[in-house]
């Protein structure tokens, strides 16, 4: 979005807003305000909402004894280090606080299911406002490759016999792509699966940019969509001018033979519907964890 090749799937997330002929500050805010007038102030007045529209559903608390990431400033809390199979939990924009609830929320529905793995949460940069989404894009990556660096010292990849998955939501989906593309091509590593809920990725990109980590770097990719989901209709298609999300339309085609889609707009009618316990589809992942 900053000037880069745009045919050429690869993207930095910043750049200077007042550069293009039309300020990309400008038209996210005018694709917010749109959605506040259909959706009323209070649908978008918290943090969390800034990134996940309206959302209708209410998640219990995390406890503080769950498990955490901060890959950024390399920060652990109550970490699994012995743990052969870890499922970690990646938020979205602007969700660092709900982002907590949203895994603990996939916690109860994994371990209710019968999964006997470690959940965690990864808690990264994901910016405080409308404003931030371009700066959030550049963040996605950063962290990605710091998480990608996290997994490969400390040993967390399939060829030290430890089963990884990433379960990532809306712009978490780019940040846990970027890990995957880093922990493959710089450090020769792959994990089990990574699992993409309304993820909000370029379309074009899992046949990219993203194709070798994706190929290379995972035992095989589940992307999760709906095209109920305005938050990616609406909003993020007028912040990226026009381009598609995966997490909306799937991608375009020619992704690696280890992608797989998984059309959900029957079942999914809002961009936070994804980790509900009830209306959710986390049970749909519960074979592709071990």
């Amino acid at each position: 979005m900053s000037g880069n090749d745009m045919g050429s799937g690869e993207e930095s997330g910043s750049g200077s807003p007042t550069s293009d002929p039309v300020s990309r500050r400008w038209l996210l805010k005018t694709a917010g305000a749109t959605v506040v007038g259909m959706a009323g102030v209070a649908a978008v007045s918290s943090p969390a909402a800034a990134g996940d529209g309206e959302c209708p559903y209410s998640y219990p608390s995390c406890p503080s004894w769950f498990g955490e990431v901060e890959p950024e400033n390399w920060n652990f809390h109550n970490w699994p280090w012995n743990a052969d199979n870890l499922t970690i939990f990646i938020h979205g924009f602007t969700n660092q606080n709900g982002g907590r609830d949203y895994a603990y929320e996939i916690y109860r529905n994994l371990t209710g299911n019968g999964y006997d793995g470690n959940v965690v949460a990864c808690d990264w940069n994901a910016g405080d406002s409308w404003d931030d989404w371009y700066s959030a894009k550049d963040h996605a990556i950063e962290a990605g490759q710091n998480l990608a660096e996290i997994l490969d010292d400390y040993g967390f990849t399939e060829d030290h016999g430890v089963t990884v998955n990433l379960v990532a939501h809306s712009l978490g989906g780019k940040m846990a792509l970027e890990c995957v593309r880093d922990l493959q091509g710089t450090y020769g590593h792959s994990i089990n699966s990574v699992n993409l809920f309304g993820a909000a990725v370029w379309d074009e990109q899992p046949s990219d940019r993203f194709y070798g980590g994706i190929l290379y770097g995972t035992n095989e990719t589940h992307n999760y969509y709906s095209e109920n989901d305005d938050t990616l209709g609406d909003i993020y298609q007028a912040a990226e001018f026009g381009r598609h999300a995966c997490g909306y339309t799937g991608g375009t085609g020619g992704e690696p033979w280890n992608w797989y889609e998984h059309d959900m707009t029957s079942r999914i009618q809002h961009h936070c519907e994804y980790m509900d316990y009830n209306a959710g589809c986390v049970w749909y992942i519960d074979d592709d964890l071990s």
